[in-house]
């Protein structure tokens, strides 16, 4: 597996300048994919951010990580990606999902799974310079922008099958357990087979927490902010059933305090309420030796990429590529 099977997560949680200078080290390292977060109570904006990560590189792919078409009109979605494709070169990726902190911390509600679907069709017919029904309503794009994929953000397995059915990939959350990847790939792989497609119609990129340190203790402090979020969406999305011992009561007394105004912070009071289980079953968070054999364990799965999510991607980024990908 080389360095572009490797994704970077970025919460624009600093300042677009410092954003862009991850990027360019991601570019630099090899990386395939950088992935920023679109949410806009918490975060600078997802798709300035990419745009000037667009002109401080030249090959690695850039993606929303990800929007939905909630907080978000699919006419602003298809027009700001198209831009940014054509910005880059045609590096963009749009990343979308139903929504979870863009949408709850402003009183809204998650898309419905068939709002998702259907808002994949108008995207697609918006970005290759069709008519598009959006909300009862013909809308078009003046302009193409080129094909872009688009990569759903899915973690439950109604969401997991439909990305198998009509997505170009998957950003699958489930974390990083042999047997929660598993459950991931059967579901989306019974997606694929209902709608007749080939397994290389779908990329699978697992996102997890990940940080890579040659202190152990330090990189699991480090890891409890996005471990948080990403325990946050598999204990609503996933099956209880599919969870290892213990973990869903852990996952119910962190969720139970989460704070959305402190999403993916490690400062946040619920960050403290992360257990050894919860960091494990989400993440892989450790040395270098800890990390090479679950991430050869994962690849072996199906996984095609991983996108890593941290606090501090520079670091753990230069981590992974000097002593972990060579191994794995």
């Amino acid at each position: 597996m080389d360095t572009a099977a490797f994704h970077v997560g970025i919460l624009p949680n600093r300042p677009v300048t410092e954003i862009a200078e991850v990027a360019a080290e991601a570019d630099r390292l090899g990386f395939g994919g950088i992935w920023v977060a679109d949410s806009q109570s918490i975060f600078r904006d997802a798709f300035q951010a990419l745009a000037v990560c667009a002109t401080r590189t030249s090959r690695v792919q850039l993606a929303t990580g990800v929007t939905n078409p909630v907080t978000r009109h699919l006419a602003v979605v298809a027009s700001a990606i198209a831009t940014l494709n054509e910005l880059s070169g045609g590096r963009a990726v749009l990343g979308i999902g139903v929504g979870e902190s863009a949408v709850r911390t402003i009183g809204l509600q998650p898309a419905r799974l068939a709002e998702l679907e259907a808002a994949t069709y108008a995207l697609r017919a918006l970005l290759a310079g069709e008519a598009a029904q959006v909300n009862g309503h013909e809308v078009r794009q003046g302009w193409s922008g080129g094909t872009v994929p688009i990569v759903y953000a899915a973690s439950g397995p109604r969401a997991l099958r439909l990305a198998g059915r009509i997505a170009d990939g998957v950003l699958f959350q489930v974390g990083a357990d042999p047997g929660l990847v598993r459950y991931g790939l059967e579901s989306i792989g019974a997606g694929v087979r209902e709608a007749g497609r080939a397994d290389t119609d779908v990329r699978r990129i697992l996102r997890l927490a990940c940080v890579v340190d040659a202190d152990r203790e330090r990189a699991r402090g480090q890891a409890r902010g996005y471990v948080a979020a990403a325990a946050g969406t598999v204990h609503w999305a996933v099956p209880p059933e599919r969870m290892p011992p213990g973990l869903y009561d852990d996952l119910t007394r962190m969720k139970e305090r989460y704070d959305y105004a402190k999403h993916a912070s490690g400062d946040a009071e619920h960050a403290a309420l992360i257990t050894d289980l919860v960091i494990d079953t989400m993440g892989i968070a450790g040395t270098p030796d800890d990390a090479v054999p679950r991430f050869r364990e994962l690849a072996a799965l199906g996984v095609d990429a991983f996108c890593t999510t941290t606090g501090d991607p520079l670091q753990t980024m230069r981590v992974l590529a000097a002593h972990v990908i060579p191994l794995v």
